[in-house]
């Protein structure tokens, strides 16, 4: 008796492990790569995923500045579950990396879904009057963009 539990048992998991992958969905990916961008510059990642429903997406994204730099997060087709939304803005601190989980659904779409994040400028020093500022020292000259797959 005791081999026909330990059957049943493994049959059984066999089968949860079968509808689990069935019914978790589609799955987006995203075209992994890395930039190095400037000011006014964008590192564009396509998202290959179904053109008939929804999908999920788990990416990841590193970003990195020798200097102060601030950079905008777009995408098309990309509904985040997670930080951040499209058009937040990311403030890198001199010589920060940072690393960003994507988690989200894609829309169905034609093609032409991406994720990107645009190096929009320099943040600017606040400075009050009487005193001596700098504006841009110590701004990046360019942003480090890679991006892969969980």
């Amino acid at each position: 008796m005791r081999n026909f539990n330990s059957f049943a048992f493994v049959f059984l998991a066999a089968c949860f492990g079968a509808y689990a992958l069935a019914w978790a969905g589609e799955v987006a990916v995203l075209n992994a790569g890395e930039h190095t961008i400037g000011v006014g510059e964008t590192a564009e990642f396509p998202i290959n995923s179904s053109k008939g429903q929804s999908a999920e997406l788990h990416s990841w994204c590193d970003v990195s500045a020798g200097g102060r730099a601030t950079l905008t997060f777009d995408g098309d087709h990309y509904v985040p579950l997670s930080e951040p939304a499209v058009g937040d803005t990311i403030t890198l601190s001199p010589n920060e990396a940072r690393r960003i989980e994507l988690q989200g659904t894609v829309e169905a779409n034609d093609g032409d879904a991406y994720i990107a994040f645009v190096f929009t400028g320099v943040p600017v020093a606040m400075c009050f009057p009487g005193m001596q500022c700098d504006g841009a020292a110590g701004g990046a000259h360019d942003v480090r963009v890679q991006c892969g797959n969980d």
